[in-house]
């Protein structure tokens, strides 16, 4: 269901005003962050799949950051729902 999704609707200028007024703005915001898991190769392939199917912008996922295990990364998406 994209449509429970929400992007943020401020600039990266508007960061201070955002800590002000996002709390009694839409208090019925949770963040929920998606991780993937595995090879750098396996995991750009899903998220460009994800991309494809509409759900994320390729640039929306973080860079890849290394586990600690061989040939391993992770990349997170921060997204918003509405809960009701």
């Amino acid at each position: 269901m994209p449509q429970a999704f929400l992007t943020s609707p401020l600039s990266s200028t508007d960061t201070q005003a955002a800590i002000a007024i996002e709390p009694t703005a839409e208090p019925s915001r949770e963040k929920v962050l998606l991780t993937l898991t595995g090879s750098a190769f396996a995991i750009e392939r899903v998220i460009h799949e994800l991309y494809r199917v509409g759900f994320a912008e390729v640039r929306e996922w973080s860079k890849p950051v290394p586990t600690g295990k061989v040939n391993e990364v992770m990349r997170v998406l921060t997204r918003y729902v509405i809960i009701e």
